[in-house]
């Protein structure tokens, strides 16, 4: 949680506690799944731009939320590459006169997921990059456990990194991570924490219900920890991997 204060986000251990989630933190995983090209180790992936996020769902503040802690994380949090981010770029492809095809590329993967491996190589080679960057909000998702039923309210998000060799627009490597964070158990007409709920009628019902129902896990505590997820299974650059290059 370190890295909080320079997001700005809320006090997230304040809010878990209060909404009546489980206070435990998860240990670090790594990621789900991960790529690897067969020849990462002759690759030359110092220099990267990051080009932002792409997502497959339309949640404003979940799109918002994963972006700040990618910039976060990446462009400070990790110690194996050298990360521009892509308001630095931006005066540099203008120096170099690719400022429209940068801000092209940045468009087509946020827009349509697509990552043109003759685009990337061009900007590479005069952006003096060795690659590219980029991550995908693939779930945000958040059900609260209806009243009347008994589970648990939960929280789901799905992010993934890749990273694009610029010397042949390839990808060099991808990792993939969902987590799913459940609240405490709920069951219709018993305790949940201090309060005890009795069936009445009317209003009363409804906000004595409200009251007891366990809302799901901070989406923004889980976000931050499927990136820290998944930048436990950030290589190395091929240079440090010890390996001889072909």
């Amino acid at each position: 949680m370190a890295r909080l204060t320079r997001l700005h986000l809320p006090a997230l251990l304040c809010v878990s506690l209060l909404c009546g989630c489980k206070a435990t933190t998860p240990a670090r995983t790594g990621p789900d799944a991960v790529y690897l090209a067969a020849d990462y180790h002759s690759m030359k992936l110092e220099t990267l731009a990051f080009l932002g996020l792409a997502s497959l769902v339309s949640e404003p503040a979940g799109i918002q939320t994963t972006d700040a802690l990618l910039r976060s994380y990446l462009l400070g949090g990790q110690q194996k590459f050298l990360i521009v981010d892509d308001s630095s770029l931006r005066v540099r492809a203008q120096a170099a006169g690719v400022g429209p095809a940068f801000e092209k590329a940045i468009r087509a993967w946020k827009d349509d997921h697509t990552a043109d491996a003759l685009m990337l190589k061009d900007l590479g080679e005069k952006l003096g990059l060795d690659g590219f960057v980029v991550g995908d909000l693939t779930q945000w998702r958040e059900e609260t456990v209806d009243w009347t039923s008994e589970g648990a309210s939960f929280t789901e998000v799905g992010i993934a990194i890749t990273i694009y060799d610029a010397r042949t627009g390839a990808v060099a490597w991808k990792g993939e991570k969902m987590a799913h964070r459940e609240s405490q158990q709920y069951r219709h007409g018993t305790a949940v924490g201090s309060g005890v709920y009795r069936e009445s009628s009317g209003l009363e019902r409804t906000e004595r219900a409200a009251k007891v129902v366990p809302p799901p896990p901070p989406a923004e505590e889980v976000a931050e920890s499927v990136v820290q997820d998944l930048l436990l299974g950030l290589p190395d650059q091929p240079a440090r991997t010890g390996r001889s290059t072909p």
